[in-house]
């Protein structure tokens, strides 16, 4: 998605939360991030009692023992912010389509951003956001293969010297994962395969 289509589709804050909402509950039944309670009341706030940077309405968890106050922000990358949602979905727009990236000032200059460290700060929760998690251990049946990458060498002699090991591994029905790396192929062994 490009920034003409987030403008066209996100005009307001109202529209991004609603986006929002509808990412972290695709059911459509709102639950307490602590409890998971599915009695949710949406409490609306009074222009009095609301702040320079808050919301005007919250959901509260219907639960005794919880009665946590959320709303689709809390928890995500938007949590806790001052800035309005549609600077983070232009931010986001940016960082993805550029190819190469995209500094701190030059958001702060494309977005109108008042400071530098606002920019940074907003740049790098994108990225840490963006950052692939551990990935869980595989179990049961796991189907491992390696191949060799690199350019042709002639004669046997150190044939596999130069290459980079290029494994794939798939739990049984599961998706496949790649891990590139520099082994020396006089150390893989088995004990080196089941260790990774």
């Amino acid at each position: 998605m490009n920034v003409r289509e987030i403008t066209a589709k996100f005009a307001q804050d109202e529209d991004c939360l609603k986006y929002i909402q509808e990412m972290r509950w695709p059911d459509g039944i709102v639950r307490c991030p602590e409890c998971g309670c599915k009695e949710i009341t949406r409490v609306e706030r009074t222009v009095a009692k609301r702040g320079k940077n808050r919301r005007g309405w919250f959901f509260l968890c219907g639960e005794k023992t919880c009665r946590n106050q959320f709303s689709p922000t809390s928890g995500t990358l938007f949590h806790d912010t001052h800035l309005p949602l549609i600077v983070w979905f232009h931010a986001i727009a940016l960082m993805l389509n550029a190819k190469k990236g995209i500094s701190a000032a030059q958001l702060q200059r494309d977005l109108g951003i008042g400071g530098y460290k606002t920019a940074w700060y907003l740049n790098h929760r994108i990225r840490e956001a963006m950052r692939e998690g551990s990935l869980p251990l595989m179990g049961g049946i796991v189907e491992i293969d390696e191949t060799y990458l690199g350019g042709k060498q002639r004669g046997h002699v150190g044939k596999l010297k130069n290459k980079d090991l290029v494994m794939g591994l798939r739990q049984r029905q599961g998706p496949v994962r790649y891990i590139r790396r520099m082994i020396e192929v006089r150390k893989l062994g088995s004990g080196s395969l089941h260790r990774i």
